[in-house]
């Protein structure tokens, strides 16, 4: 009777704080005699774990099971995952031994390999045409799932077993706060803490791990806390306890002096999720433990649904430490397009969960652990999380006569409202007319300094939102002049202002692999403009009459988008990426007055004077035949940033212009001037 006093009353039922940074429960329920004399059995079967120190897991699990059916108070024990002990006592606690994380004092580091180039030379440029505009996402390899990020940008990231082991914290810590994630409830991993779990976009905790059996033979998950059980606290959560929400564990981790050894700790269940925890839409539940995946946790991958998670990774079965913290790191990194655990060059945008689970299998060997065989497993719940920032693929615009449209191909999520997005341009905000989770639709200035530039994708609102990777339109705007003689002092000059813009970045579609170079096809811009100019005059003489042939008016279109009964042009084309090559299309037809034919002599002569229409094209033997009849194409060289060099063709010799001077000839060219590429790629960009 002393003894259930002293217990009852130290536990003050509920009303002292919790040992460990626990805090109290708030009235818990009463401690019993039977609760008293189990934390003290279980307490000295940790003395006897810590002697039986360097043998094999398999061996102590041998060596615990035989210790717990030995003990009067154990009603069933035995071993899962091969080295979990666990076993049901008569006062209604559950024990888990999960017998299977080794300590380590290796460092963590922030980058865990050398930098990868994926500039293979030996592989094959991988080559795709883009067309302009919305067409442009029909060639585009885009996922239709996965494609949500959550819905706050907050985390939760707890390391639950002290420092006897690496602590991956401070890495994926500083991950998330540079993806502009922020920390709610920094600390350790206790129960009163994992109590308030409320709204956590992102909620990762390493800990230990295991699966038992309840007293009706029921697989069950228990996740360690950093709580450990005593005597002095035991009420604080006895009634938690008797609800089977928290259960006993023992491995190693600091003691009250801060040394490594096995201590006894309490874990929480799927009864703990289902009743504390709640989580937002598309949230992701990272639960960094030996197999937190495996068919006993079933439940409790369940109950974290049944609290609103969206996706749950965890390990398949028990998993070397080291390699676990290796997959974390990356798999975060890659989520957030952050570039910093195994960097790659060119540098990676975003990708989602599934493209990176799959590149971490093919390409990184981070899946399944060749240690112990554990499978890292993604389980999708509800929901559509997908990945922890927006990411651009590529920009398409779709030039129209009064207000251009800008495609940003990629991932975003759902529309989360004009508050909580933003599409910019240099740092300026455009005006969104269409969000969808892979294409936003944007109005594109025309003209000015915003009508190219780097284009990001923002998510979240605040001083901190989310944001892509930035991708650049990059603009040419040039003159190209046309010039022709004809006989005598007959001259033509037609000057063409051409101006155009298009994505011109290497981009991927899937993780880790090269770069598609592409072919990028650009549409006509409004403020395009010819104008043609004519002068000169040639005669010639039979007998005593005279024939002058004079050249004069003028003609211009002020837009490709106006045609009139003068006649119109257009001009449209691609940039190949790989090739360094400008392909510009042009069309061109002008009928204009103002030239003369006059005769001149005796009356015999019969004079007069006469106007003459003249009709201009470019001639096709200034074009290039790119694709067979019908298609003529100027091909001009680029410069290594895309910018066009000067350069001229012809003269050719091509037939007058004025019919009645068949049989003479005329001279035909054309040259351009330099065109500079204002934005172009930026080589340091992720992509």
């Amino acid at each position: 009777m002393v003894a259930l006093c002293i217990a009852a009353c130290s536990g003050d039922n509920g009303t002292e704080p919790g040992g460990g940074g626990g805090g109290g429960g708030g009235g818990e329920g009463a401690v019993t005699h039977a609760d008293t004399i189990w934390v003290q059995d279980v307490l000295a079967f940790a003395a006897q774990l810590d002697q039986w120190a360097g043998e094999s897991p398999d061996t102590i699990a041998a060596r615990s099971l035989a210790y717990l059916l030995a003990m009067s108070s154990v009603q069933e024990a035995g071993i899962t995952d091969g080295t979990t002990v666990w076993a049901n006592f008569t006062s209604g606690f559950d024990l888990i031994i999960p017998n299977n994380r080794s300590t380590s004092t290796q460092a963590d580091t922030l980058v865990d390999a050398l930098a990868l180039s994926l500039l293979r030379g030996a592989e094959a440029p991988r080559r795709i045409t883009v067309p302009s505009g919305r067409a442009a996402t029909k060639v585009l390899a885009q996922p239709k799932t996965a494609l949500e990020l959550p819905v706050p940008a907050t985390f939760r990231a707890i390391n639950a077993i002290g420092t006897c082991h690496v602590n991956p914290l401070p890495v994926i810590r500083s991950l998330l706060k540079e993806g502009n994630y922020t920390e709610d409830s920094p600390g350790p991993g206790t129960v009163s803490r994992l109590k308030t779990v409320n709204g956590d976009g992102v909620f990762y905790i390493n800990s230990h791990g295991g699966p038992g059996y309840d007293p009706n033979q029921q697989p069950y998950y228990a996740i360690w806390t950093a709580d450990p059980i005593d005597v002095a606290t035991l009420g604080n959560y006895k009634r938690m306890v008797d609800r089977h929400e928290l259960v006993g564990m023992l491995e190693t981790s600091n003691d009250a002096l801060g040394n490594c050894a096995k201590v006894l700790h309490y874990g929480f269940t799927a009864k703990f999720v289902r009743k504390y925890m709640k989580f937002p839409q598309h949230s992701l539940v990272i639960v960094d433990a030996c197999s937190s995946a495996s068919a006993p946790a079933a439940d409790l991958r369940q109950a974290f649904a049944d609290a609103g998670a969206s996706v749950y990774v965890g390990w398949s079965r028990v998993v070397n430490a080291q390699f676990a913290y290796a997959a974390m790191k990356y798999l975060i990194d890659r989520l957030l397009g952050i570039n910093k655990i195994s960097p790659e060059f060119p540098k990676q945008r975003a990708f989602n969960i599934d493209d990176v689970h799959k590149d971490m299998e093919d390409n990184r060997d981070l899946v399944t652990d060749p240690y112990r065989s554990a499978v890292l497993m993604v389980s999708k719940l509800k929901g559509d999380f997908g990945l922890l920032a927006p990411s651009i693929q590529f920009l398409s615009v779709e030039e129209e006569p009064d207000q251009s449209v800008l495609i940003v191909a990629g991932m975003f999520g759902t529309d989360p409202g004009p508050a909580g997005r933003s599409v910019k341009i240099n740092g300026q905000s455009l005006d969104v007319i269409e969000w969808d989770p892979y294409q936003i639709r944007c109005d594109l200035p025309q003209s000015g300094a915003n009508s190219a530039g780097t284009v990001v994708v923002e998510v979240g609102s605040g001083a901190n939102p989310r944001v892509s990777n930035p991708v650049n339109i990059t603009e040419w705007s040039g003159d190209l002049t046309y010039e022709r003689q004809d006989p005598g002092d007959q001259h033509l000059q037609m000057r063409l202002k051409v101006r155009f813009r298009a994505d011109v970045h290497s981009f991927r579609d899937q993780p880790h692999e090269p770069p598609f170079e592409t072919i990028v096809l650009f549409g006509t811009m409004h403020d395009a403009s010819v104008s043609i100019t004519t002068g000169g005059s040639y005669s010639q003489v039979q007998g005593n009459c005279t024939d002058t042939f004079a050249f004069g008016g003028s003609v211009s279109f002020p837009s490709p988008y106006e045609t009139t009964q003068d006649g119109g042009w257009d001009y449209y084309g691609s940039v190949d990426t790989q090739n360094r090559e400008l392909q510009l299309n042009m069309y061109l037809f002008a009928l204009f007055g103002g030239s003369t034919w006059t005769r001149s002599g005796p009356p015999e002569c019969g004079p007069f004077t006469t106007p003459m229409w003249i009709s201009v094209t470019i001639e096709d033997c200034l074009f290039d035949d790119v694709a067979g009849p019908g298609l003529k194409a100027f091909l001009m060289g680029m410069n290594p940033d895309f910018s066009v060099p000067a350069d001229n063709r012809g003269p050719w010799t091509v037939p007058p212009n004025m019919s009645p001077l068949m049989g003479l000839t005329g001279e035909v060219s054309m040259r351009w001037d330099a065109m500079t590429s204002n934005h172009p790629p930026d080589p340091d960009a992720a992509r």
